[in-house]
């Protein structure tokens, strides 16, 4: 099967790789990352066709290089793009409060032009974008700490518009939140709500809440404010685990959520009506051997594969002392989680692949985008936008998508040394496998302003999160 690009090969060498691996557009990919103790955020360049030896990788490897430097307005911890990635949104963790948004300069080559920054009432964690398929215009979404806001997007800019709701998570409402006694750093986000992630088909929106142990689940009104259906307690011990992120299954049957406490991947069914969520499995992020030592792992980011058949999820060390996880499993065609049956049960991951430090307070993963691979869409492709666009939850299965069949390439940051890694999976490998890395704030930027020097304000610098621009 043949790909196609838009940018032509740089050269016949470009060319030849290509040819043998043409799944890959034979181009530079750009990604944007943000880190946690410094005001910068970076560009990288990522390249799939490289002349450099690298025994991990059957080509002979991969490139990853420090593109740009851009001074932004205080430590990023997360990042977030609209639709067609024109747009990056980010958090920081300066005071007061804020959210900024940049104009992404010819696809990360021309580097970033900041847009607006808009004013929250507490430090932020994660950002979303809702997909264009909801009947409403694409909002940004934030949940941090004590609050949760929804936020238009201005059509002439793509930066913030109007704030449109606030979520408050505090028994004393609007009273407690301006209260100054109330915690609003970054500091209530180890207790508060943490993330929000949509999904298209069943027009829901899931905000997971450490502190709460609960998953809070909405609809959406029909200017894309948030309506709340429920909160529905973690599965687990109450009090003790921390749902930290979710991810919703492809036809939305299905919801993943890792727990920060206790390193576990619960699985749950997902209902049209109470009790909307009904727990079904529950997998150990960590191996069996460290079982003992769960409590000194943090669980962080999960993600899924390109082509629908996986699931990746990550784990952080407390301490140095404890290195990192990022763990695979297998999904069944309902969206379930296949078992190794050699394996101890719940423990039976597909894979698991221990990161090279303890990944700080990141150990953030970002699949390579399904879009971003040449091969062409199968025949299924129009039926299944037109569920997604429909709502329709029966229609989508959550089987293999059109995409990279058994492929993918991740990004993951680790905020312990400043490094971004891209891992490889490939099925014959059965296997992630790190095929190009970059140390932030030792490794120099190669264009933009101060290339080819490292700033003193560089040192020690930690990866936040990284998201593919191109």
């Amino acid at each position: 099967m043949t790909g196609v690009c838009a940018v032509s090969p740089a050269s016949s060498l470009v060319a030849a790789a290509a040819a043998a691996d043409h799944l890959v557009c034979p181009r530079v990919h750009y990604l944007l990352c943000g880190t946690f103790n410094t005001l910068f955020l970076y560009l990288l360049a990522f390249s799939p066709y490289s002349t450099s030896s690298n025994p991990n990788h059957p080509r002979g490897g991969v490139t990853l290089t420090v593109h740009r430097r851009i001074r932004a307005q205080g430590p990023h911890q997360f990042l977030a793009l609209d639709q067609h990635r024109k747009t990056a949104y980010a958090t920081t963790w300066a005071l007061p409060p804020t959210l900024s948004s940049w104009h992404v300069v010819d696809q990360g080559r021309g580097g970033l032009k900041h847009v607006n920054t808009v004013p929250i009432s507490a430090t932020g964690s994660y950002l979303t974008v809702s997909p264009a398929s909801l009947p409403f215009p694409p909002r940004v979404y934030q949940a941090g700490g004590p609050v949760a806001q929804a936020f238009s997007i201005d059509p002439t800019t793509g930066g913030y518009g109007d704030e449109i709701q606030e979520v408050i998570y505090l028994d004393g409402g609007k009273r407690e939140l301006l209260d100054p006694r109330t915690d609003k750093t970054r500091v209530a986000l180890r207790y508060g709500s943490h993330a929000v992630d949509i999904d298209p088909v069943r027009r829901r929106a899931y905000i997971p809440h450490v502190g709460h142990d609960t998953i809070y689940v909405y609809s959406f009104e029909q200017d894309g404010r948030l309506r709340l259906l429920a909160g529905i307690p973690t599965h687990g011990e109450r009090g003790h685990e921390g749902p930290r992120h979710s991810v919703p299954s492809r036809s939305g049957n299905k919801l993943y959520v890792v727990t920060e406490h206790t390193s576990y991947l619960d699985v749950y069914n997902v209902h049209a009506s109470k009790p909307y969520l009904y727990h079904s499995q529950r997998l150990s992020v960590i191996p069996a051997h460290q079982n003992a030592t769960r409590h000194l792992y943090r669980g962080d980011t999960l993600r899924l594969s390109a082509d629908n058949r996986r699931l990746y999820v990550t784990t952080r060390g407390k301490t140095p002392s404890q290195r990192g996880w990022v763990t695979t499993y297998a999904l069944e065609a309902d969206g379930s989680v296949k078992e190794s049956p050699e394996l101890h049960k719940g423990f039976g991951a597909l894979s698991r692949f221990e990161t090279q430090t303890s990944g700080g307070k990141a150990n953030a993963i970002e699949v390579f985008p399904p879009d971003f691979w040449s091969e062409p869409p199968s025949s299924a492709s129009s039926s299944e936008a037109a569920a997604s666009a429909s709502g329709n939850a029966e229609i989508l299965v959550d089987g293999p998508r059109p995409g990279p069949d058994g492929r993918d390439y991740l990004v993951l940051t680790d905020d312990e040394l400043g490094y971004v890694s891209i891992l490889e999976w490939r099925d014959q490998w059965q296997q992630l496998r790190e095929v190009a890395t970059v140390q932030l704030g030792v490794d120099k930027p190669e264009e933009g302003d101060g290339h080819g020097e490292i700033l003193e304000e560089e040192t020690a610098t930690g990866a936040s999160h990284a998201v593919w621009l191109s």
